[in-house]
């Protein structure tokens, strides 16, 4: 590991401790046996998940694009249970996928993103419950940040190079990229409004969708291809572009299928808002 990568994962490290400690001195957190029981299977069933029930699509021989629903558990618990136990879940995972051999060897980035994958959720639903009039308004800003983003970064993106080969973004492939991206807007809508409907619980639906994309933002399209440019060389250009294409349809899947899992325990009666006990 050379000087440069070396202090990428210290400042990695130094950020994974601060965000322990800030978390666990600003929430409240309740330990209970139930709690710590629940979270490691959430754990378990994401690694699962990720070793089995998913696809690891490479970019020029480096496994870059995954495909699957193995951050759902990790951010499940983070809405459940609060963002100090969505952290403890995504660490806790990545240490289950190093001991069981599904990843070689560990890095610090990914960790980190394990751990932001339940702590978003879990800040969400807590602002949720204290100032519910403000998911709406950042809802928006969110939207807008990421596609107006994603389309400028297209626009201004002439060419990429990976593998020695020079790719070249003519006019066809910007449009091209820009209607994949821009797809997903009106299918979100039409969803919305037709479960809207049929009593659709915004209270739970609202923060799910904020806290999906907050995640494909912050994790997918800007920290994840920086840990895989410093593994790999991956240009960061070429990763954003498609996974900025891949978040689009990330946050209609993630939504959905996340918020009709939180309802389908409500009705069995298997959870019972433990963030509002913890308030």
């Amino acid at each position: 590991m050379n000087t440069q990568n070396l202090m990428y994962v210290l400042w990695i490290g130094v950020a994974l401790v601060a965000l322990i400690a800030v978390v666990k001195l600003t929430t409240k957190t309740r330990f209970e046996l139930k709690t710590m029981v629940i979270v490691s299977f959430m754990s378990l069933m994401s690694m699962i998940i990720a070793a089995y029930l998913s696809i690891m699509i490479p970019l020029f021989g480096f496994p870059s694009l995954r495909f699957g629903f193995s951050q759902l558990p990790i951010m499940m618990t983070g809405a459940l249970f609060g963002p100090f136990w969505g952290l403890i879940a995504g660490v806790l995972e990545d240490l289950l996928e190093l001991a069981s051999g599904t990843i070689v060897s560990p890095y610090i980035g990914f960790t980190l993103n394990k751990a932001l994958l339940g702590i978003i959720p879990g800040m969400v639903f807590l602002l949720a419950q204290k100032k519910p009039k403000w998911i709406k308004p950042l809802i928006i800003a969110s939207v807008g940040i990421l596609y107006t983003a994603s389309i400028l970064f297209v626009l201004n993106t002439d060419s990429v190079t990976a593998a020695q080969m020079i790719y070249v973004l003519d006019w066809p492939v910007k449009l091209s990229l820009i209607g994949l991206t821009l797809a997903s807007i009106p299918l979100t809508w039409l969803l919305y409004r037709s479960l809207k409907r049929i009593r659709l619980d915004q209270a739970q639906f609202l923060p799910w969708l904020l806290s999906v994309i907050l995640i494909e933002i912050l994790i997918n399209v800007l920290l994840t291809p920086i840990w895989i440019n410093q593994l790999s060389g991956l240009p960061i250009e070429l990763q954003i572009l498609i996974r900025s294409v891949k978040a689009s349809f990330s946050i209609v899947l993630n939504t959905f299928l996340a918020y009709f899992i939180h309802q389908s325990l409500k009705r069995l009666g298997s959870i019972s808002n433990p963030q509002k006990r913890m308030g």
